[in-house]
C-alpha cells in the first residue's frame, strides 16, 4: 500500500474510533506481540502468529505516530538508523 493511502487509512481510523481508542488498542496489541514472542521462544506458536502480530504493532505504532506528527516519526527512525549504522555496527 502507498504511503499516501496508509495515512488516508490511518485518518479514517482515528476520525471514526477517536485518538484514544486507537491509543488503547495500541496497549492491546503491544500485549499480544509480547505472549506472541514469548510463546514463540517456547515453541507453542509459528512464524506466522509472530508475522501477524508484528503486523498488528507496527499499523497501531504508525497510527501513534500520525497523530503526533508522521514527518517527524520518520526523521526520527531515520536519525536512529544512520545513528545504529554509524556507531553501532561499524565499531571494532
Amino acid at each position: 500500500m502507498k504511503k499516501e493511502d496508509k495515512l488516508s487509512l490511518y485518518d479514517e481510523a482515528i476520525n471514526k474510533w477517536g485518538g484514544e481508542a486507537q491509543r488503547e488498542m495500541a496497549y492491546e496489541e503491544l500485549g499480544e506481540l509480547i505472549t506472541a514472542i514469548a510463546r514463540h521462544r517456547r515453541g507453542r506458536t509459528d512464524r506466522n502468529g509472530l508475522i501477524t502480530e508484528l503486523a498488528d504493532v507496527t499499523i497501531m505504532c504508525e497510527q501513534l505516530a500520525y497523530m503526533l506528527g508522521y514527518e517527524d516519526y520518520e526523521s526520527e527512525i531515520d536519525r536512529k538508523l544512520i545513528r545504529l549504522k554509524e556507531e553501532k555496527l561499524h565499531k571494532k
